[in-house]
């Protein structure tokens, strides 16, 4: 019976560790450093605080884990054991929670293109009210550019034009509720 059990494990193991390893490559995750008792893995999507915090929190919980240290400068995971050696099926169960981990808390965090897109319309946007002496911003300019594209088109387009319009007035209406009330 337990040469059975031992068998469906194995089979069962050998199943599960292909997409266990393919998740740890999917995230390009790289061994810096090992020495009995102690691990440092290093992964670049782990260069985030939600994701760092989240692998400090969860993967100290393992039974096998005496401390865990997340870094979200450098990407880097650094784990002490409770013993100097655990068995390659142990370390398999901490790496795939370390690799759930990572993969659940990354849903939880911005996008890099819309941080970028954000950092990029700031920056337009300062350049815009320096040269019209703060005039101008670029949500102004683009309702503007809305506006003058909508009374253009409404001969020829009006429903087209309509849309445009609206969509100028729901720009105005939403900065108009920003404002701080005096």
């Amino acid at each position: 019976m337990k040469r059975l059990i031992s068998t469906l494990m194995g089979i069962g193991m050998s199943l599960v560790a292909p997409k266990i390893m393919s998740q740890f490559r999917d995230q390009k995750i790289k061994v810096v450093h090992a020495m009995p008792g102690r691990l440092r893995i290093q992964c670049d999507s782990w260069k985030n605080d939600t994701v760092a915090n989240a692998l400090s929190k969860k993967v100290e919980k393992h039974p096998f884990i005496l401390s865990a240290k997340a870094s979200s400068i450098t990407g880097s995971l650094t784990i002490e054991f409770t013993m100097p050696h655990i068995s390659q099926q142990d370390l398999d169960e901490i790496m795939q929670c370390i690799v759930q981990t990572a993969s659940d808390a990354i849903v939880h965090t911005d996008a890099k293109l819309m941080r970028g897109f954000q950092k990029t319309i700031g920056t337009v946007d300062k350049g815009i009210k320096r040269q019209t002496n703060g005039l101008a911003d670029f949500d102004s300019l683009f309702v503007l550019f809305l506006l003058v594209k909508g009374v253009q088109s409404f001969s020829h387009s009006p429903a087209f034009s309509s849309s445009i319009l609206y969509w100028a007035y729901t720009i105005i209406k939403g900065k108009g509720s920003e404002q701080p009330h005096a």
